[in-house]
């Protein structure tokens, strides 16, 4: 994952006078209460992918206006308040946040512009205290690494958008996390061999195995198993390729039957002779 030190370089996405559709995105998660803030901030002092959180801040005000840069800023130097007051957003390295404009453009926007949504992810930086939690009858910060900017007129329509490198490494990974095909899947990760250095790539890669593997995670989905899941299997193997230690070293897989199906797959593979004990990725997905 990209890590970012001081950035909120911005791209002009609202240089013309029209309405910008919303380019959301389908992880996106509206923050619409306090517990589900509460929640997100829980969430982010876990290990794993981070999420695309959103606020919405219904009273703000607009700085100034750089002519050389071409940017109208949004007033921060007090912290972005949403929720009725109940969460304030402070932006993780004071970035600013400004939309591109010319100067016609930006008195077009300080008279539409009625409220903002605040697109950000806790957590990402890997840097800080994601959020300094309150009750009910206190104010809750959250410390917003940003993702993106809209500025929305009183229709509700975005006005004017600006994303952040963040955002984009985020969209990356989201990318490359993606595992092609439909319907319960798999894919086969990183191989990793403790002793030894001889490879079996082509016996994981073939489509035989991720058939096998695949046949394992339909049934559990069919049970109700979370679709999306993964697993790190260890083999150990003898001097004439036979299976003699089949172990899931980590896995988040809810089904038993399913773990011992996958179990099951891989040691049904032609592993090279050779004493050795292998590590051997595993993602898992669903529609």
């Amino acid at each position: 994952m990209a890590r970012f030190s001081t950035l909120f370089r911005s791209l002009a996405l609202c240089a013309c006078t029209g309405v910008l559709a919303s380019p959301a995105h389908a992880d996106e998660r509206t923050l619409t209460d306090l517990p589900s803030v509460h929640d997100a901030c829980r969430r982010s002092e876990t290990p794993g992918p981070r999420e695309l959180l959103v606020l919405e801040v219904p009273a703000f005000r607009f700085g100034g206006y750089d002519r050389e840069d071409g940017r109208l800023f949004v007033d921060t130097t007090r912290n972005l308040r949403a929720l009725r007051g109940s969460v304030e957003i402070l932006p993780a390295e004071l970035e600013d946040v400004g939309f591109v404009a010319s100067p016609t453009r930006a008195r077009e926007l300080r008279r539409r512009g009625r409220a903002l949504r605040v697109g950000f992810f806790l957590g990402f930086d890997g840097e800080g205290q994601p959020c300094v939690v309150r009750s009910a009858v206190g104010v809750t910060l959250v410390r917003a690494e940003l993702a993106f900017a809209e500025l929305v007129d009183v229709e509700g329509a975005v006005v004017a958008r600006e994303d952040t490198e963040r955002l984009r490494a985020w969209l990356d990974d989201a990318e490359q996390d993606t595992i092609a095909g439909e319907g319960p899947r798999v894919e086969v990760g990183a191989v990793s061999v403790e002793r030894g250095a001889v490879a079996a790539e082509a016996a994981l890669r073939a489509p035989a195995l991720r058939e096998s593997l695949g046949r394992c995670h339909a049934r559990a989905v069919a049970n109700g198993a979370p679709g999306d899941a993964m697993a790190v299997v260890r083999v150990r193997t003898d001097a004439a390729g036979r299976v003699v230690e089949k172990a899931l070293a980590l896995s988040d897989l809810t089904d038993e039957g399913e773990s011992r199906c996958v179990l099951d797959a891989m040691a049904a593979v032609p592993w090279p002779a050779g004493d050795r004990v292998w590590r051997v990725e595993l993602r898992f997905a669903a529609d």
